[in-house]
């Protein structure tokens, strides 16, 4: 047990290899170590300010003077999402809640 909510199990041994089981309310993400860092890397490389999206936000910032559009204003789509884009998610994602692996 860790705490009082998650409990671990092994279910196999064949070996040298052990299938464990993770029983976590909904609301504990649990990852396999490399998917953990995969995860912590590409939430740094997002919240690193890129030299491109400064220079793109000035103008951008003229164009509107300086202020957020008003409600139901048109606005301009949002660029397509490039390489690297999108939630801070590793190939394969996570498992949350139970999960044996």
């Amino acid at each position: 047990m860790i705490g009082h909510d998650i409990k671990v199990t092994v279910i196999v041994i064949a070996g040298d290899k052990v299938r464990i089981g993770i029983d976590a309310p909904a609301e504990v993400e649990v990852h396999r170590e490399e998917v953990y860092l995969e995860i912590q890397e590409a939430n740094r490389r997002a919240a690193t300010a890129s030299a491109e999206g400064v220079a793109g936000l000035s103008p951008a910032l003229r164009h509107t003077g300086g202020k957020a559009p008003r409600r139901g204003a048109a606005t301009p789509a949002p660029p397509a999402p490039g390489p690297g884009s999108g939630p801070a998610q590793a190939p394969g994602g996570g498992t949350r809640g139970s999960a044996a692996r």
